[in-house]
């Protein structure tokens, strides 16, 4: 294999992978945390790049200010809709729960009492649908790019053959007709 093939081929690795772990990264909003100001219901928006549905993660703790057990719930809502409801307690582990959902926005309803922070982190993966067409887009350009510069080479280097000859037959054959700027010198008769 040449040379140019493999640094081609690594090249195409590369761009991929890079599309790939673009394609990874979430993008996070936070509902509700310690020290900030709790709202009892936020929204957050589900898009995607490509197409109408995208995942989407919720991880909710919480904890009691003052040691004390409180009952906690959190719920999901789409257009009236219930996509996830969860009760419980202080004392219970922090829960992640994953879904998909069409593009739009979703209502996050909190309810705690008093001495009760919340930390709640909504994610979403925009990009993540892009992914196929990304490879087959990323790949084809790559492709045009390592073939058009062989023929942009190839192209180059006949126009400077071409000029190579032109040289050489310029100096083999000299132009018969003198130019303006020179004449052959006036001799007297």
């Amino acid at each position: 294999m040449k040379k140019t093939h493999t640094l081609w081929i690594i090249a195409l690795v590369i761009v991929n992978s890079g599309w790939y772990i673009v394609t990874q990264q979430n993008a996070s909003q936070e509902i509700n945390r310690p020290g900030a100001d709790f709202s009892e219901e936020r929204e957050a928006e589900i898009t995607a790049f490509i197409g109408d549905n995208s995942d989407y993660e919720l991880v909710h703790c919480f904890e009691s200010s003052n040691g004390g057990i409180y009952d906690v719930s959190i719920k999901i809502e789409m257009d009236s809709e219930i996509l996830y409801s969860w009760s419980g307690t202080t004392n219970d582990d922090c829960m992640t729960f994953s879904s998909s959902s069409d593009e739009g926005t979703l209502t996050i309803i909190t309810e705690i009492e008093e001495g009760v922070e919340a930390t709640t982190t909504f994610y979403t993966w925009p990009l993540k649908n892009a992914l196929i067409p990304g490879f087959l887009v990323f790949s084809i350009g790559t492709l045009l790019l390592a073939y058009g510069e062989t023929i942009v080479r190839s192209l180059i280097r006949k126009r400077l053959e071409e000029i190579d000859d032109i040289v050489v037959e310029e100096i083999i054959e000299p132009e018969a007709k003198p130019s303006a700027i020179w004449q052959d010198p006036v001799r007297g008769k």
